[in-house]
């Protein structure tokens, strides 16, 4: 079934893929329909000139132009159905690792720095998306270390309390400290979990 799919079930997404491939359609329509028009003018010419060279009935001469009329008629909506089908697929394909890519995102934007992307092993944002799984590994690391730094600070504060017996100092190196981790607050270290772009 999802090798099947055409549209994304994601709205805003679902009309970006039909904003892409119904001018495409339509074009395509108009200029095999031109087309056929030229043809069937320039064939009604042929046949009128054939007609008074060969003699024929104007009623089997009608009739062949009629038939050749549906057999273009039938041939261009099969082709301009696949041609559908196919752009449907191709942007099917963009459209869901960006849905995923979105995501990830998202998440981010809240400070989840547990979330990761996979893609599909020859999907054409493999290496966004591994790009950003390394920089959200290099924003956990850099939160470890900042909040190491935020422990250390804490003990130097209550060590230098305790030997120069200044509270002053040891309360504006605490207050430092609670600012630096409320601050990294924001950033949360939560269990890596993925986003995949199959998933909804």
């Amino acid at each position: 079934m999802g090798a099947l799919r055409l549209l994304h079930d994601h709205h805003p997404h679902r009309a970006r893929q039909l904003r892409w491939v119904l001018p495409i359609v339509a074009f395509l329509f108009v200029a095999a329909l031109a087309t056929l028009l030229v043809q069937y003018r320039l064939s009604d010419q042929a046949v009128g000139t054939e007609f008074f060279r060969a003699h024929k009935t104007i009623s089997h001469t009608g009739e062949l132009l009629e038939r050749g009329l549906w057999v273009g008629a039938a041939v261009l909506t099969v082709v301009v159905a696949a041609t559908a089908v196919w752009a449907l697929r191709l942007t099917y394909r963009i459209v869901r690792p960006v849905h995923a890519l979105h995501r990830v995102l998202d998440e981010l934007v809240t400070g989840d720095l547990g979330v990761r992307l996979e893609l599909h092993r020859h999907d054409e944002f493999r290496e966004v998306g591994d790009a950003l799984n390394r920089l959200v590994d290099e924003f956990g690391t850099t939160l470890e270390a900042i909040h190491s730094l935020v422990d250390r600070i804490e003990t130097i504060a209550e060590q230098l309390a305790r030997e120069t017996h200044d509270d002053s100092a040891e309360q504006q190196l605490h207050r430092l400290a609670k600012e630096l981790n409320q601050t990294m607050d924001f950033f949360r270290l939560e269990p890596r979990r993925l986003i995949r772009e199959n998933q909804d």
